[in-house]
């Protein structure tokens, strides 16, 4: 009977190789099939009593005495435990890894974030990644959410494991899925990632979200935050505990409902969210896990996102709309409404001796009604007040299949990825004045009052193997290779920009080839390599030209070499990379000098070099400090042009507290300059720029502060309070993010703000 040693390889998968001193994987089959799917997360050690998360250590990679699978649940009160560097790391890495990767646990999520923050603000504590929150932190859509410099629509974002994302450019909508409360941990792995990593950009890496897992006890634990903007947020979790009757099933629900008027002027959100998952171990070597997650929105979408220097001076820096309706910044013209859910049953199984499946079958839907777009003018009348009606919904199904097989001299994982999504887009104009009906020219009652009508399809396949091979004790290479394939179809009466019909399909195919290699140098310290493909489908915008069977491309590549460390002890936690990245086939869009068509093309591409590191450094009693940086040179190959809203580097400082009830943080993250150009500017020809801007780099500040005690002999069993203040220092910075006529538009992020949260832990 062989013997193996489960290691952690990256923030989603394990390894389990040969042993001379571990557990014998038959006779666990399920504790090991679950720890396949859990990731290190630094946490902190409780009272056997409580009912919380054990502690845990990456530095289990290296020994054998990490006894118990760590779970993503939330801790409200923490009792006495050791603190070292490795649970005190706001961001960290394994060290097993084989890309530069940042693990930010639920400890961090759960207590020194705001209460309202979405993925992008948390994944903004990472080295290399960077976020803008106009309407404050959660309240609105995040914009300028960057890694490395590559933009939002050009890497992955999962959650278990499940990418998602927009159908026709797979960027996303960061406050439209999982809110903070809802998610156990933010893996940003920078890099296109393994064969085995699955989704439409691996282009620039993967946000790896992942679920909050169920309490091993009953409890109730209600939160109610009140902050800023007259912001309320009012989040219910129930937990079922482990219920015997039910072979060891469990469960937690939870409902959460906020309203706020926003950062912005006259531009509220109004936003409930329902989310459930349940685990059902089936005998001892099968765990089924089924999970649903719904948001309902409504908010006041300001149609100048951005503003320009002389609507700043003029209108006020949180300038966003009011309630006149005779403006076109009026309420009553810009507003959105949209539901999001996400669905998916999970089948994990050591199924033979040497083998395991993980399975997940899946969809996701995504439904937007905005009112947008507001002018002066329609087909009636000059002075008519008018606007548009957008629609944009989709729902995607999937399933993403991984086997598993421990050979003797390694682990062969091979699987694969299926996803089909249907999009339906179309935008007509309307006629407010004239009681909001279809805007359609005089005494043509039958003309078009749509500029655009469709239905889009993308339908995904990906297989794929690698191998991870034990060479020695010490070290593992794993080569691997990816097969994909993505098919576009359209179905257009009338087409966008061109408004004209369009039927038309077109199927793109690429292998991939992978390897990396991690050696353990000593039980704490290691060093890692990759030399990696990533890729992006092609973007839907190329179908909206007159010939899109013209059009030569392929998928947007990268070829990207990284190498790194890491080091962990309880005193000292560190990493660091360097890493280069050559960017092929930079998509370009222009019009046509002569018949004025809009045109697509590719430009050479660009290339990307930098350094990344993040450490801890524990002093004792409870305090620790952290530090992060990152430096990206980004330039377009031919025109030596930095690549716009690309940072030139990030830097971030902490100091934090833990001990005795009490626990806080302070923390301050430096975004540095990054440049804009005018739209449709060439790439490969730095002469086609013809207006230029820049914002400087900006720090921002935030602290935390809290205390809890746990209760005995009564049904609460926790209490806990906490105060969380955004830019405590109340700099007003903005932030370049267009030119357009010239003009400069800026992001402005809000002033000081602060938010107030009690939470119970009841029975």
């Amino acid at each position: 009977m062989t013997n193996f040693r489960c290691v952690h390889v990256s923030s989603q998968a394990s390894r389990c190789l040969p042993s001379r001193s571990s557990t014998v994987f038959r006779a666990q089959p399920l504790a090991l099939a679950v720890m396949l799917a859990m990731l290190p997360v630094a946490a902190f050690a409780v009272d056997a009593g409580t009912d919380s998360a054990d502690a845990s250590t990456p530095l289990a990679a290296a020994s054998a005495n990490k006894a118990e699978t760590q779970q993503l649940q939330e801790v409200e009160v923490k009792a006495s435990s050791a603190r070292s560097a490795i649970t005190m790391a706001p961001v960290q890495a394994d060290l097993d890894i084989t890309q530069p990767t940042s693990v930010i646990g639920l400890d961090w999520i759960g207590n020194h974030e705001p209460p309202t923050s979405d993925y992008a603000q948390i994944a903004a504590m990472a080295p290399s990644v960077t976020a803008i929150s106009p309407a404050g932190p959660g309240l609105g859509e995040a914009k300028q959410v960057t890694m490395r410099g590559f933009n939002d629509n050009q890497y992955n974002v999962t959650y278990d494991g499940i990418p998602f994302g927009d159908t026709n450019d797979f960027s996303h909508h960061t406050s439209s899925y999982f809110p903070a409360k809802m998610i156990g941990q933010v893996a940003v792995e920078r890099g296109p990632g393994g064969a085995s990593t699955i989704g439409e950009a691996t282009f620039g890496g993967t946000i790896a979200l992942r679920s909050k897992d169920p309490l091993d006890a009953f409890e109730v634990i209600p939160t109610q935050t009140f902050g800023s903007y007259s912001t309320s947020l009012s989040h219910l979790e129930l937990n079922s505990g482990r219920m015997d009757g039910f072979g060891g099933g469990k469960l937690i629900a939870s409902a959460q409902y906020y309203d706020s008027d926003t950062f912005r002027s006259d531009s509220g959100v109004h936003r409930k969210t329902a989310y459930i998952k349940y685990v059902q171990p089936v005998g001892e070597s099968t765990e089924i896990t089924v999970l649903s997650n719904y948001n309902d929105i409504k908010f006041n979408n300001p149609d100048k996102t951005t503003l320009t220097q002389a609507q700043i001076n003029t209108l006020g820096r949180d300038f966003g709309l009011n309630h006149d309706p005779f403006s076109t910044d009026c309420t009553c013209y810009n507003h959105q409404v949209k539901q999001t859910d996400m669905e998916y049953l999970g089948i994990k199984s050591a199924f033979a001796p040497d083998w395991t499946l993980d399975n997940k079958l899946y969809t996701y839907y995504y439904n937007n009604d905005s009112n947008e777009s507001p002018t002066v003018g329609t087909n009636a009348a000059k002075t008519n007040m008018g606007g548009a009606y957008k629609v944009n919904r989709y729902r995607a199904y999937g399933d993403v299949l991984t086997l598993t097989r421990a050979l003797a001299n390694g682990e062969l994982r091979f699987g694969g990825w299926y996803e089909t999504q249907k999009n339906e887009r179309y935008q007509f104009l309307l006629d407010y004045t004239l009681g909001g009906i279809h805007d359609v020219k005089p005494g043509k009652p039958d003309s078009s009052a749509y500029k655009y009508t469709m239905d889009d399809w993308l339908r995904t396949t990906q297989i794929y193997a690698e191998y991870a091979w034990k060479a020695n004790d010490a070290l593992t290479v794993t080569p691997g290779i990816k097969g994909l394939q993505f098919q576009r179809a359209i179905e257009a009466p009338i087409n966008q920009t061109t408004k004209t019909p369009l039927y038309y399909d077109q199927t793109w195919r690429k292998a991939l080839g992978y390897l990396a290699a991690n050696y353990l140098l000593t039980s704490d310290w290691s060093v890692y390599g990759q030399a990696a493909q990533g890729f992006l489908a092609p973007n839907l915008n190329q179908f909206y030209v007159p010939h899109p069977e013209n059009n030569k491309t392929s998928p947007q590549q990268t070829m990207n070499y990284q190498f790194g460390t890491v080091y962990k002890t309880e005193r000292f936690s560190a990493d660091a990379d360097v890493f280069y990245i050559d960017y092929k086939n930079f998509p370009l869009s222009s019009v046509d000098p002569v018949t004025k068509d809009p045109v697509f093309a590719l430009a050479r591409g660009a290339r990307m070099l930098g350094f990344e590191a993040e450490a801890t450094w524990y002093f004792g009693s409870g305090v620790s400090a952290f530090a992060n940086f990152s430096t990206i040179d980004a330039q377009f190959k031919r025109s030596s042009l930095d690549l716009p809203n690309v940072p030139d580097g990030t830097l971030a400082l902490g100091l934090a507290y833990e001990g005795n009830g009490l626990f806080g943080s302070i923390s301050s993250k430096y975004v540095g300059e990054q440049k804009v150009y005018n739209g449709g500017f060439n790439p490969d020809d730095a002469t086609t720029v013809t207006a230029f801007g820049k914002s400087d780099g900006f720090w921002q500040t935030a602290l935390s502060l809290g205390y809890g005690r746990n209760v005995e002999d009564s049904f609460i069993k926790s209490w806990k309070f906490r105060l969380q203040v955004e830019n405590v220092f109340n700099a007003h910075h903005q932030v370049a993010d267009s030119i357009k006529s010239g003009n400069i538009y800026y992001l402005v992020l809000p002033g000081r703000n602060w938010y107030a949260s009690v939470s119970l832990g009841l029975w």
